[in-house]
């Protein structure tokens, strides 16, 4: 389960946040993750409610955002959601697609408090 060691390197990175600020606990974590990312959240939620608890991030809650998987057609420029990953732009049929979003996993917030 590739989850934890993304889990690992998150709860580094908000360790990182918390020696530059201060904090002595942290109380929510927000994180948004692609539909196409290849991250699976409740897998990702679950590492990091084990994993957490043996950190200074512990008794932090974990908020996921799912992000749409959106792309933008080559040939009209239109952007729309893409669905059950039918990579076809539904006003022209054009099948040439750039990604804009829905691959991400991004640690948006992080609220913590001193002492």
């Amino acid at each position: 389960m590739h989850e934890r060691s993304i889990v690992r390197q998150l709860l580094l990175q908000i360790e990182k946040l918390m020696n530059v600020h201060n904090a002595q606990s942290v109380s929510t974590v927000r994180v948004s993750i692609g539909d196409f990312s290849g991250v699976e959240p409740t897998l990702l939620s679950s590492a990091f409610d084990e994993m957490a608890e043996h950190s200074r991030v512990c008794g932090a809650e974990l908020i996921v955002e799912s992000v749409q998987l959106e792309g933008m057609c080559d040939t009209c420029g239109q952007e729309f959601v893409v669905e059950q990953f039918r990579f076809q732009c539904p006003t022209c049929g054009g099948r040439e697609v750039n990604i804009l979003r829905g691959e991400e996993l991004m640690l948006e917030t992080v609220e913590m408090k001193g002492d």
